[in-house]
């Protein structure tokens, strides 16, 4: 073989061999990137739960609108009552790193007429937000508003830059601007399908494991109630009404202590000769454990103790004592004819009369006052109206424990029922105070 074409074959190989080696240097870094670079990004969409449910469609409706953009959702519900805006920020970056995320979408569905989506980048120290007012009747186009405005940020997060929303100035921005208290929360959804070569899925940050742990929307801790109670009493009054007040103290969102009186109207008892005032003061202490339901519904089942103190006070124009009119039952027996034997003495006395019977004269009555002790065991069914107020309802049983004096005057007796059927019904404003608990959650 000539010298040049040995030369020239040995320079060929060279080239392919280096050419080689530098493929295969390659393989590996090209094998860690192609999973990476194949991989879709990943996004958390969290939602505040509402009370009629919107925030659910809310987070079906963006899923719809994100999913087809090449972006993974995680979708968190929040358990934990809205916080403020100042504490969202550190709340939505934990969620980030958590899940190894681009952003956080949240959707704020538990204000009143409108709602708002706020978005946070993994490392940002800013949140972007809009508000989307709901007109009454058209719910559906503000949420469907809302889901093209979240498939639009999401695709600028997949960019890496957000350009389409207005900052919010947390610092201006009242601490309790987005603490309204939500109702029941849906639970967790289950996370999308999980591609094999995503990495292994990261443990929930902190900040949702102590917010789980709080009740959504928190019930009122002092409270005032004011509206009818009615039960039976007697068989001489049937059915007495009364106006109900109440105050009410929650330690813990599940116990509610109460104290409360009744203004009962006095009612007479009697006929024209025999007549007396009934006249009552109940005065009641509760303990009750509550109980959250759908719709912000709230149930308390417990027991009150009663002390009624029963006056009996004699009208005027009774006429118990006064004793009828006397008179002779006979007259005198007249002296026999002459000529006629006198009668025996047992016979005939000069100047004598039956005896007059004077009746049995009772004591003129007194006002009597007694002291009943009751027990019952009560439920109360609360609906909201507003935050702060809400439509109670009452039924209960009432087992009396004492009685009235037996020893006072007859034209005072009584004799009331030994069970007695409650019913009542009002309306209770009251105040949610935060609990160590829930601070502690919020950070």
């Amino acid at each position: 073989m000539p010298a040049a074409s040995l030369a020239l074959a040995l320079r060929a190989a060279r080239t392919a061999a280096s050419a080689a080696a530098c493929a295969l240097l390659a393989l590996p870094a090209a094998a860690a990137d192609a999973p990476r670079a194949g991989r879709e990004p990943l996004l958390v969409l969290a939602a505040f739960p509402s009370a009629d449910r919107t925030d659910k469609r809310a987070v079906d409706l963006v899923a719809a609108h994100v999913r087809p953009l090449g972006v993974r959702l995680q979708i968190v519900r929040a358990g934990a009552p809205r916080p403020a805006l100042q504490t969202l920020l550190p709340e939505a970056r934990a969620l980030a790193e958590a899940w190894d995320a681009r952003g956080v979408l949240w959707i704020d569905a538990g204000s009143k007429g409108e709602i708002a989506l706020y978005v946070v980048e993994r490392d940002g120290d800013q949140i972007y937000g809009r508000r989307i007012p709901i007109p009454p009747g058209q719910t559906a186009t503000a949420l469907e508003s809302l889901a093209n405005i979240a498939g639009a940020v999401a695709e600028e997060l997949r960019e890496g830059h957000i350009a389409g929303m207005a900052r919010v100035d947390v610092a201006a921005a009242a601490p309790d601007a987005a603490a309204l208290a939500p109702e029941a929360a849906p639970a967790p959804a289950a996370p999308p399908h999980t591609p094999a070569d995503a990495p292994p899925r990261p443990r929930a940050p902190a900040v949702l494991q102590q917010g789980a742990r709080l009740e959504p929307g928190r019930l009122p801790t002092l409270a005032l109630l004011a509206g009818y109670s009615g039960a039976n009493f007697s068989g001489e009054a049937p059915w007495q009404s009364a106006a109900a007040l109440r105050a009410s103290w929650a330690p813990v969102d599940r116990a509610v202590f109460g104290l409360g009186y009744e203004l009962v109207p006095s009612t007479s008892v009697g006929d024209e000769r025999f007549a007396f005032d009934l006249v009552r003061h109940p005065v009641s202490t509760s303990g009750q454990l509550r109980f959250r339901l759908p719709l912000g519904l709230d149930l308390q089942i417990g027991a009150r103790a009663s002390v009624d103190v029963v006056q009996r006070v004699p009208q005027g124009g009774t006429q118990a004592s006064d004793p009828p009119a006397q008179e002779p039952l006979r007259a005198p027996l007249p002296r026999p004819p002459r000529g006629f034997p006198p009668p025996p003495p047992w016979m005939w006395m000069p100047g004598a009369t039956w005896p007059r019977m004077a009746p049995q004269q009772l004591p003129p009555p007194e006002p009597q006052t007694d002291l009943l002790f009751s027990v019952a065991p009560v439920a109360e069914l609360g609906y909201p109206l507003t935050p702060w107020l809400r439509l109670k309802a009452l039924v209960g049983v009432d087992f009396l424990l004492t009685r009235p004096d037996a020893s006072a005057h007859p034209a005072l007796a009584i004799q009331p029922d030994p069970v007695r059927i409650l019913a009542g019904m009002g309306l209770e404003l009251g105040v949610a105070l935060p609990s160590p608990a829930a601070g502690a959650g919020q950070r």
